[in-house]
């Protein structure tokens, strides 16, 4: 373990969401301390607070969700990270950073049964779940921050945003400028056989044990998640596939929507099914533009230093 990270464990992780308050008063007084967050941004390596640098973390008004952001003294715009499935915000300082040295405010989240967000660890009923708390950071951020919004989804977050996307009122004004979407969820490998499994199994099986598969060339991040992140979850619940079942054949059935995505995918990507997604992607959303990143993985916000720096210039913003 990083001996600069320090130590950190679920109890004191769970002190640090009590403390917390309702990230609207936390927007309204950031320079009081929370207790433990030093600590966690420390063990995350994420930024820390400066005289440039604001760091803002709270609960969104039901108390389910934890909300932290970084905003800089000068800012042109927000962006909003959605993370992928097993992720939390403590994942996400790569991009954190190179958004900062572009001096926009970052917004991130934790999914229900994410990170420090409430909710049974890693599990949904539907997809649109995900969707409607992204409708309520959205809400936040607009109320709070100044700028044109932008959208940021790893995986998982990236079939979110495509999602809300989808479901957008069109008698409303879309809320995002730009989205990024870095190697989007839709079907993963071996779907087809994976599929038969599941429909096998879901009437007694409630969880399967996680496989913590190498999804990035950065053999650190990979220790990390595996033997030293205490958020990680060891199991997987089968309510969640059962939910990406249902995204799969939602999007499919989908009609044409013209917005310009920026998908970037890495051809290395040993989660998903890539080709057949994008054949997909432009199929229902024609406006999309692709960059394939030689030798990427599928975990690209956490890829190996010379990976990520083409990763991050791909980003549209």
């Amino acid at each position: 373990m990083d001996k600069h990270r320090g130590t950190l464990d679920k109890k004191t992780l769970g002190n640090l969401r009590l403390v917390m308050s309702l990230f609207s008063d936390a927007v309204a007084n950031p320079d009081i301390p929370i207790d433990g967050l030093a600590d966690y941004l420390k063990f995350y390596q994420l930024p820390l607070a400066t005289n440039n640098l604001q760091v803002i973390a709270g609960t969104t008004e039901d108390d389910a969700t934890v909300v932290m952001a970084w905003r800089p003294a000068i800012s042109r715009g927000v962006v909003i990270v959605v993370h992928g499935y097993t992720d939390h915000i403590g994942l996400y300082g790569h991009l954190i950073r190179d958004l900062l040295s572009r001096q926009l405010t970052v917004v991130c989240f934790d999914a229900q049964g994410h990170g420090l967000s409430s909710g049974a660890p890693c599990s949904i009923s539907h997809f649109s779940e995900y969707a409607d708390r992204l409708t309520n950071i959205v809400t936040l951020a607009q109320r709070h921050f100044e700028g044109p919004l932008h959208g940021i989804g790893q995986s998982m977050g990236g079939a979110v945003l495509i999602k809300h996307l989808i479901n957008h009122n069109t008698a409303r004004s879309y809320p995002f400028a730009t989205l990024n979407l870095l190697a989007p969820l839709l079907q993963p490998l071996n779907w087809k056989r994976n599929r038969r499994l599941y429909y096998l199994s879901r009437w007694f099986l409630k969880s399967i044990k996680r496989v913590f598969r190498a999804s990035s060339w950065d053999k650190e991040f990979l220790d990390f998640v595996r033997t030293q992140d205490p958020l990680q979850p060891t199991r997987l619940p089968i309510d969640w596939v059962g939910a990406m079942n249902q995204w799969i054949l939602e999007f499919k059935n989908t009609g044409k929507n013209n917005y310009p995505l920026n998908i970037i995918q890495g051809d290395h990507d040993k989660t998903l099914d890539w080709i057949y997604n994008l054949e997909q992607f432009k199929q229902h959303l024609p406006s999309i533009s692709v960059t394939m990143i030689e030798r990427g993985n599928h975990h690209l916000v956490n890829e190996s230093e010379p990976l990520r720096a083409k990763i991050f210039a791909a980003l549209r913003l």
